[in-house]
């Protein structure tokens, strides 16, 4: 949360009062350019620290938690040098000052790969940058949270052309990155406590008891010997009075409320978390670092015996979902698991937005200690679990508990996971309305098996430079993952399944020229038809989650939603007659959308001028 005022500098600064204080620095990084007066020296290729979101600063890697907009510097994103990696600010004059601080908000994980571990300092330089020295190492910690970080400059007092410079240094080595925030340098005056950082996790499980904990720091001069500590979320306030204490200038203290919290239903709740009462004062110097807010977001995580195993699952019903919403399964690739999918497709952000249900199904381990998803894979020959039994008992019993719809379920996953989904399209279309595949490719034994009761609507996205599921295919089975066609001809067979015959092509906007690739579509449709096939192609896209990391110009969850919702109402049955007047054979094909002649014993495609279609097998 944002807790100080933006103020605008000019290369000379000058000195600005506030609560008796004299801020000489104060910068948050929203105006997505390099502030007047600071600078920044860099030996990467992408430019060094950049400004923006998380969302477009955080790589495959290496995510970073929302803060508004930021500066950060990504070694993940380019694996480029970032040993000299400098964001510099603006010279200050420390001369007549009695205690002067620096505090900023701070995301760096600390991490170590491929023998390099990644280090970030705040240095400080008095010849115009010319040479530095280390004030402070920052101490990295992995919880996928920002903190705030205090460094004492006392130690530069009297200098009149004191400059900082956040180093990031990736032991040339292919590591993450380092992002910053709300950057402050003031004096320190009077009897200030602030709130600094809230340590509850922003994502949480329905049912569990959690600590309402943080960290204040005193940025006065006085002793601080007792607050009150107060949070809420809604209505309900928990107060506390922390006593005993003897909190030093520019210390810390880690706080833990009396009262834990906990959540039952899953949904996005705001906990507002204040400090009070300081020294038994109702007012200290500066009130706008007393409270902080962050957003919650709780999900169940819960489990159901399927084929004699105990299989997990993780449930999130939209507090804006209305009685009987649509429900979204999201299927992880393989080796990956439901958190991790439930993290980067963030659909529960979007959930909340169109007010829909939405669960991550957890796979089983192969024999390799791999999660997966039973499609039958060339080298899983051996593996049984029932993966399409385990899904339908799951939505049946999620439906029951949670009055979902019966008619609006839906499929979507990456990789193994987008596999999955069309082996659902055929093995359980009297469940699912449509799918969306992410990098997904359709088995040729599963084509050549498929046995739909009701037509299920398709979208593929799909990478032309995917390593993992060539778009080409794989027919020859040269990967050892089994025998599959081309995603377009993939495409193909359900057009020509489904009998459609419109076809609309486009160019989507290139919103991000910077990810090197573009994204175009196929929309297959039919006049007389609720179901539609689409391909979205990416160009020079790779086995990627779009939005997520690869192609930022869609975001392949709000693709997957948007398509959902905009399906009409009226499924159709796969053996179904449609109702035609004096209809006419327009052809036959079989499962590939060959065409073909008339023949016994085989699976074959009836398409008629109505735009009807059946599908026939004549044994006698």
């Amino acid at each position: 949360m944002k807790q100080l005022t933006t103020l605008l500098f000019t290369f000379l600064l000058c000195s600005i009062h506030i609560f008796g204080q004299t801020v000489l620095l104060s910068e948050d990084f929203e105006l997505g350019v390099l502030p007047a007066g600071w600078s920044q020296s860099t030996n990467s290729t992408d430019g060094g620290w950049l400004h923006g979101t998380n969302t477009s600063l955080q790589s495959t890697y290496w995510s970073i938690a929302a803060h508004g907009n930021f500066i950060a510097t990504n070694d993940d994103a380019c694996d480029c040098d970032k040993s000299e990696d400098y964001l510099i600010t603006p010279s200050m004059d420390l001369t007549g000052m009695a205690s002067v601080v620096l505090q900023f908000q701070n995301y760096f994980d600390g991490g170590t790969e491929f023998g390099g571990t990644e280090v970030a300092t705040v240095e400080y330089s008095l010849d115009n940058g010319v040479t530095w020295a280390i004030l402070q190492t920052i101490v990295g910690v992995d919880n996928d949270q920002w903190d705030a970080q205090t460094v004492s400059l006392n130690s530069l007092l009297g200098n009149s052309n004191v400059m900082l410079g956040f180093h990031y240094f990736d032991d040339n080595n292919w590591l993450f990155g380092w992002a910053i925030d709300d950057v402050t340098v003031f004096e320190v005056v009077g009897m200030d406590l602030a709130l600094s950082s809230l340590t509850v996790t922003s994502a949480q499980t329905t049912g569990s008891i959690t600590p309402i904990t943080g960290v204040v720091t005193n940025n006065g001069i006085d002793m601080i010997q007792s607050f009150d500590l107060s949070w809420t979320i809604g209505g309900l306030v928990y107060s506390d009075n922390i006593s005993g204490l003897a909190i030093p200038s520019l210390g810390t203290f880690n706080f833990s409320h009396t009262d834990q919290m906990q959540i039952t239903t899953s949904g996005v709740y705001s906990l507002d978390v204040s400090i009070s009462n300081i020294n038994g004062q109702p007012i200290d110097s500066n009130a706008t670092n007393d409270e902080l807010s962050m957003s919650l977001i709780a999900a169940e995580y819960g489990t159901i015996i399927s084929g004699g195993i105990s299989r997990d699952y993780i449930y999130y019903h939209a507090s804006t979902a209305a009685a009987n919403c649509p429900l979204v399964m999201v299927f992880h690739g393989y080796g990956g698991n439901a958190e991790g999918i439930m993290n980067y497709s963030e659909f529960n952000v979007l959930a909340e937005e169109f007010g829909f249900a939405v669960c991550y199904p957890q796979g089983t381990e192969d024999f390799d200690n791999n999660t997966f998803w039973n499609v039958g894979y060339d080298f899983q020959t051996n593996e049984t679990v029932n993966d399409v039994v385990f899904v339908d008992e799951l939505v049946d019993m999620l439906s029951a508990a949670n009055s979902l719809s019966n008619e609006d379920i839906f499929s979507t996953g990456m990789s193994n996971g987008g596999d999955f989904s069309y082996l659902l399209a055929c093995e359980s279309s009297a469940t699912f309305k449509a799918i969306a595949p992410v990098a997904g490719m359709m088995l040729q034994h599963i084509i050549d098996t498929c046995n739909q009761v009701s037509e299920v609507s398709i979208l593929e996205i799909h990478g032309t430079n995917d390593n993992i599921t060539p778009i080409a295919g794989d027919p020859m089975n040269n990967d050892g993952w089994g025998a599959y066609p081309s995603i377009p001809n993939t495409i193909d067979y359900w057009v020509n399944q489904y009998g459609l015959t419109n076809l609309a092509s486009s160019n989507l906007p290139n919103i991000d020229p910077t990810d090197g690739s573009t994204v175009s579509s196929e929309k297959y449709t039919e006049n007389t038809s609720c179901t539609e096939v689409w391909l979205y192609i990416v160009d020079n896209g790779g086995h990627d989650w779009p939005g997520a990391w690869g192609n930022m110009d869609i975001s392949a969850s709000r693709e997957a939603w948007l398509f959902f919702e905009q399906l009409c109402a009226n499924s159709v049955g796969i053996l179904e007659v449609k109702p035609t007047i004096e209809r006419q054979l327009l052809r036959i094909t079989d499962l590939l959308g060959r065409e073909t002649e008339f023949e016994k014993g085989v699976v074959l495609i009836y398409q008629y001028s109505d735009g009807s279609v059946e599908k026939k097998l004549v044994i006698n």
